[in-house]
């Protein structure tokens, strides 16, 4: 190989070389959160907005619902559901009863419109601890919400804060479920959460 051509294989391969190096520290540079498993870290919501969704919220509940915000979510307990939006529900933590009763525990990953689990009440009241973000959050018209029994709907704020809704006026030794769903899902954006919580008595 001539002179000329060995300096510009050896130009050619430094900088890809080069390249290389360079997508590499940028991909070590990026944000990452442990919990997420290595996914991007999500922006830190400001005090003002976690006030102002929880006035927001506090302003739309139904009248046999309350709301209140808990911050931290406690640690989940019991059977642990977890749902995903296009695959199956698995249970973690299963004893032959768990199904039917109450509490149980929950997490969800890229929903935007599914079924939870069936269960019966032996309590007039229910309360949810929950928490919730965005995982495509393409707008602010999309909104978390969730209802139970197809009736009483409460909306989520996906800032990642837990808050407790309680349910007064639960129909007993009946079929119920919630449904987690987003809003303003229409030709073809979509808006997908990420969350987890607990059902149980007060």
């Amino acid at each position: 190989m001539s002179h000329s051509l060995m300096k510009r294989f050896l130009g050619t391969a430094a900088a890809v070389t080069t390249g290389l190096l360079l997508l590499a520290a940028s991909a070590q540079a990026a944000p990452k959160t442990e919990a997420a498993g290595g996914e991007p870290a999500k922006a830190t919501v400001s005090v003002a907005e976690i006030e102002a969704n929880n006035a927001a919220v506090w302003a739309s509940l139904p009248p046999n619902v309350t709301m209140t915000v808990i911050g931290k979510m406690p640690k989940l307990q019991g059977p642990i559901d977890h749902y995903t939006q296009n695959g199956p529900t698995t249970t973690t933590g299963v004893t032959p009863l768990a199904v039917d009763t109450l509490p149980y525990a929950f997490t969800f990953s890229g929903v935007r419109n599914l079924y939870g689990r069936d269960f019966t009440s032996t309590q007039t009241i229910i309360c949810k601890d929950v928490e919730a973000t965005w995982d495509f959050p393409y707008g602010s018209h999309h909104e978390f919400k969730i209802t139970l029994r197809s009736s009483w709907t409460v909306t989520v704020p996906t800032d990642g804060v837990a808050r407790t809704f309680c349910w007064s006026g639960v129909p007993t030794n009946t079929t119920l479920w919630f449904r987690y769903f987003s809003t303003g899902n229409t030709g073809g954006d979509y808006a997908f959460a990420s969350g987890s919580g607990q059902v149980r008595y007060p």
